[in-house]
């Protein structure tokens, strides 16, 4: 299992990130090893794209946009749970993780963490987010990226 976790420094215990694209920092865990990776991909979808190619199979999150849990969905086989709403260490993290206290996110939590995510920035004058052929064109691109990436395997 290799987990990814949005953190918000490379500190030994950081505090982590309620941004999941734009956080600058990413804790990777296997095997029990802790391992604090810069975030140099940028935004959302680059990040789902580093993490296929890392391998990454378990993702913890307390936000997240409709495009990178598209590409999530798309991909198949990597698990979502939440933090929680609350500020959290890494380390009490992983313990409540390996004691099964985090919720594992189903596709209606995830709808739920999407329009709170969402409804929560805006972009200059308009709510692109909001805008439902802003979500379309995402996922076109999102279907293209899956099908080329199938035919690729």
């Amino acid at each position: 299992m290799k987990i990814a976790i949005p953190v918000k420094t490379n500190n030994t215990n950081p505090a982590v990130s309620p941004m999941f694209g734009k956080a600058k920092w990413f804790a990777f865990v296997e095997d029990n090893q802790v391992a604090i990776v810069k975030n140099s991909v940028g935004g959302g979808q680059a990040v789902i794209r580093w993490f296929i190619e890392s391998g990454v199979d378990t993702v913890i999150i307390q936000e997240m946009g409709a495009t990178p849990y598209e590409m999530i969905k798309a991909h198949g086989g990597m698990k979502l749970y939440h933090s929680g709403d609350e500020r959290i260490m890494l380390e009490e993290l992983l313990e409540k993780f390996h004691a099964n206290m985090l919720r594992e996110l189903d596709e209606d939590a995830m709808q739920e963490i999407i329009a709170h995510h969402e409804g929560s920035h805006t972009h200059g004058d308009h709510n692109l987010h909001g805008d439902h052929r802003h979500h379309q064109i995402h996922h076109d691109h999102l279907t293209q990226w899956a099908t080329t990436k199938g035919e690729k395997q």
